[in-house]
């Protein structure tokens, strides 16, 4: 690989490759970075491909079928299972089962988060990263209702909920959904607005059959198609040659010239040690959070919670769950009730993950990076929480393995660099991703 590029990309997973694909149809030229070792298995569920990407991308030349994940499931330790779906009446109707009552004002909650962000000047601010001109910000405080709405989106999730239901069951079930992505506590300012990405319809998850191509496959080659480049040699260090270019250079000592180096997911930007618009950092990594995912191959026979296999579950045992370990990563700790995400995808194995682990572990009076005692900690009490779902989940299992995204214990080429772009953790990640390469691509017309 070499020459200039607009854009590189660091990371290929669907989110990425979407924005790769977009951008290059589009004129711009692409490379992206992908890991060295790829193996080949299933993947997990991804967010909704939207339409306006779907016909950028000409997706319906590719054979493609995508499959919505059945129902958003919580597993709490008590009261049992929680379960809401893409219809809001089956949602209703299976709250009403449950016997809570909270079902008679679904309805009227999704309506109402989605007239929340209606407005143009809360829209910019929560999805661009952008302030308010003067005039707006002035006619923002002059108008109550405005204003209101702000202070609802921008406060804690928790007293968002509070305005709309009463059963502690339902709300730490749309807490839990809503806020592991990005392994943030409900009792934090700010968190209220991952509600307004929670009821989008880019934001219910889809996965491809077992028989048929995946979608980061499909992506790839449409990436390819496009006249994307790739390579998997590692970036070892990154100068700027400009205002406006920098010059990358790979393991095998070649080098390209770059407008911008573009991360989709703050997953893959905390792995590079890579900071940005939108990456709150910290002197710990991101959000001083990692995550940590396992899969688990399986011997026959796993019972699924409710003998639903295409459901998205959540084990928490109530919602101070998600605040706890929030707190227990910012302070360098494993949280022993760990929040786990699971699902099992269509080759049998069980995906789970968590965004509740610290990015550095406080030890001694000394901050350090992860270690192998750590990962086995981590998925230590990754399956005491499966298996307290699952009974017996513990003698079903034949192997496992583990990744976490966390920010490397070495100096990082990305370290200070500018021209990154990191894109927050997003529930609609591949329409954000196209979108913001898209405002990329317009700011340097």
């Amino acid at each position: 690989m070499n020459g200039s590029f607009d854009f590189l990309v660091i990371g290929d997973d669907e989110a990425s490759l979407a924005a790769a694909g977009a951008a290059a149809k589009t004129g711009a030229r692409v490379a992206v970075q992908r890991p060295f070792e790829r193996k080949k298995r299933s993947p997990a569920a991804s967010p909704a491909v939207p339409n306006f990407v779907w016909r950028r991308l000409d997706l319906q030349d590719y054979d493609l079928t995508l499959e919505p994940v059945s129902a958003r499931v919580t597993l709490l330790k008590e009261g049992g299972a929680v379960t809401s779906y893409a219809s809001a009446r089956e949602t209703a109707a299976a709250l009403e089962s449950a016997e809570s009552e909270d079902y008679l004002v679904w309805r009227d909650f999704l309506d109402e988060m989605a007239a929340l962000c209606e407005d143009g000047y809360l829209t910019d601010a929560l999805y661009k990263g952008e302030a308010p001109g003067a005039k707006r910000f002035a006619a923002l405080l002059s108008d109550p209702l405005l204003l209101d709405k702000a202070a609802r989106l921008f406060g804690p999730c928790a007293d968002l909920l509070d305005d709309y239901f009463t059963d502690p069951r339902l709300k730490a079930h749309v807490a839990a959904h809503a806020l592991s992505l990005a392994g943030a506590g409900p009792r934090e300012a700010g968190s209220a607005s991952a509600l307004s990405e929670y009821i989008e319809a880019d934001a219910w998850r889809v996965r491809t059959p077992k028989e048929g191509p995946s979608l980061r496959a499909v992506l790839e080659r449409i990436c390819q198609d496009a006249g994307v480049d790739f390579t998997a040699e590692k970036v070892v260090e990154i100068e700027p040659v400009s205002g406006k270019h920098l010059t990358v250079t790979f393991a095998n000592d070649a080098s390209i010239k770059v407008k911008h180096v573009f991360f989709a997911t703050p997953d893959a930007a905390a792995a590079a040690g890579a900071s940005g618009p939108g990456a709150m950092m910290n002197g710990l990594g991101y959000a001083g959070h990692a995550v940590f995912s396992m899969r688990f191959r399986l011997a026959e026979g796993v019972e699924p919670p409710g003998g639903d296999l295409k459901a998205l579950y959540e084990i928490i045992d109530s919602a101070e769950d998600l605040q706890n370990a929030r707190d227990a990563a910012v302070e360098g700790r494993l949280y022993e009730q760990l929040p786990v995400e699971f699902e099992f995808a269509p080759n049998g194995e069980l995906i789970a993950r968590s965004s509740y682990l610290p990015a550095a572990f406080y030890e001694d009076g000394e901050w350090r990076g992860w270690t192998g005692q750590d990962r086995q900690a981590a998925a230590a009490v990754m399956r005491e929480r499966l298996s307290s779902r699952m009974p017996g989940f513990a003698s079903y299992i034949r192997r496992f393995e583990t990744e976490v995204a966390a920010p490397p214990a070495g100096p990082s080429p990305f370290a200070g660099c500018n021209r990154v772009i990191v894109q927050p953790r997003r529930h609609d990640a591949i329409s954000a991703a196209v979108k913001l390469m898209d405002r990329v691509m317009a700011g340097d017309e």
